[in-house]
């Protein structure tokens, strides 16, 4: 699912400045005596620039066009997924140094919310686009199972879904092995993925035709978490319902992490890197060949946009669902979600609320039909604006490859997200992560992965 780790590297080879931008612009915000300008600047912590190139590109232009329509200054943080999980953000936070608005993915945020950082949207959804509110309903409903554990229904406004994980294929291998895109793909089950794999492996030009991967920030959130979900509900979420405990240790996920191992372990359908390989070095090894199929991220989109896109509008590079599983669905999901902060103490009411007038019209960007439009292509989720979903699939990556259509497809029936658990970054990653790897790596089975793993989250977490 979200490989939101894996994604780390881009942003230190982009070199974006991320949290050391935060002190030079912070007194901006909390000089309780500033004016803030001419009241229509505010500060902006952004993270969906950090996805891909394509990303970066869509959201600086945004800002870019943003402040010469509103005559506003951003100011902006370009963050990392570091930033947010290692405790930057929260650290600034707490000592009053936050921004008016951010944005990020929900299940990193829990920690944001549980002090009462963050403004519930009840309190300003009157003030957001009516068009815009109406096309994306479904959106905001799936939203809340996020924000089950707090209060409100909804604290962060969702501008587009990651719903996993899709199957990401080589055409073209599938014909060379004696396979149709269109019989084949994707497979109906387990059983058949190892069919469809073994095929590919023993008659296609790849090397591996199925790849697993086992690093800490991406083993855990994309296929193997999709295949949880959708075979036991709640009872595959990281969470139970409630949040009173976590899941990792009953027969759901023991089933699920056994078959995941097993396709690495077992029946050697992925590579030795299986164990250290990230959910982006194994896009990149579908593009270059060595990789027949694998299952991963909506953002690989973007990735392949940048590394890739005459594969995409060819159709070599093609996207399907993911199977549906007992419980009726074919995984979970996580949002890109906009949040307004409330408050710090020492701002003055008039400037805060000055800032937040400007930052309801950027969601209201973000919200618009002209932003919607650019979701898929760039940020590599699925729009929240229903109205749009047509429009893009004549965008000649987005239509040849299928995004679009397996998105759709992929969301109907689904509703559950990922928790937004104050806890989430150790429940999911931080604790999960290097046990799950052993397992792939054959040092534990999938089943002591689970126990050991649940175990050690009830000792150290207070749930």
């Amino acid at each position: 699912m979200s490989a939101e780790a894996s994604r780390r590297q881009f942003v230190k080879t982009i070199g974006i400045g991320g949290i050391a931008g935060l002190s030079g612009c912070i007194s901006a915000v909390t000089d309780g005596n500033s004016s803030g300008g001419n009241g229509k600047d505010f500060q902006y912590w952004e993270y969906f620039h950090s996805q891909s190139e394509v990303a970066k590109q869509l959201m600086e232009s945004s800002v870019d066009d943003f402040e010469k329509q509103h005559d506003a200054t951003m100011k902006m943080n370009w963050a990392s997924w570091d930033d947010i999980n290692g405790g930057k953000w929260k650290n600034n936070m707490q000592n009053g140094n936050r921004p008016v608005i951010y944005d990020s993915t929900n299940s990193l945020n829990g920690q944001f919310i549980d002090p009462g950082w963050v403004k519930p949207v009840d309190e300003y959804k009157h003030r957001l686009d009516s068009d815009a509110l109406k096309n994306a309903k479904w959106a905001f409903e799936m939203a809340q199972s996020c924000y089950r554990g707090f209060d409100a229904d909804l604290y962060e406004i969702p501008i587009g879904l990651e719903v996993g994980a899709p199957f990401i294929a080589r055409a073209d291998h599938f014909e060379k092995a004696g396979l149709s895109i269109e019989d084949d793909f994707p497979p109906k089950d387990y059983q058949d993925l190892l069919r469809i794999a073994k095929q590919l492996q023993n008659k296609g030009p790849g090397d591996y035709g199925f790849q697993i991967y086992g690093a800490q920030g991406d083993v855990t959130d994309e296929a193997l978490i999709t295949w949880t979900a959708s075979d036991g509900g709640y009872d595959g979420m990281y969470l139970n319902e409630d949040w009173s405990d976590v899941n990792y240790d009953n027969d759901v996920w023991k089933k699920a992490t056994r078959r995941y191992v097993d396709i690495y372990q077992k029946h050697g359908l992925s590579s030795d890197k299986a164990p250290t390989a990230s959910n982006e070095s194994v896009a990149q090894n579908l593009i270059s060949g060595s990789v027949s199929m694998y299952q991963g991220s909506t953002k690989d989109f973007g990735l392949f946009r940048s590394r890739a896109e005459d594969m995409l509008k060819s159709g070599k590079i093609v996207f399907a669902p993911s199977w549906k599983g007992n419980a009726g669905n074919r995984g979970d999901f996580f949002t890109q979600c906009v949040a307004l902060m409330r408050k710090p103490d020492g701002v003055k009411k008039s400037v805060w609320k000055k800032h937040e007038d400007t930052a309801i019209a950027w969601i209201n960007k973000l919200l618009s039909k002209d932003f919607q439009k650019q979701v898929p292509s760039s940020l590599a989720t699925l729009p929240v604006r229903k109205d749009v979903w047509d429009g893009v699939k004549n965008n000649e990556a987005i239509g040849n490859s299928k995004f679009i259509s397996t998105l759709e497809t992929t969301v109907d029936g689904m509703e559950n997200g990922w928790a937004s658990h104050p806890k989430m970054n150790a429940i999911q990653y931080n604790i999960a992560g290097p046990l799950f790897q052993e397992a792939v790596r054959g040092k534990i089975s999938p089943e002591q992965a689970c126990d050991r793993t649940a175990k050690q989250i009830r000792k150290q977490i207070e749930l």
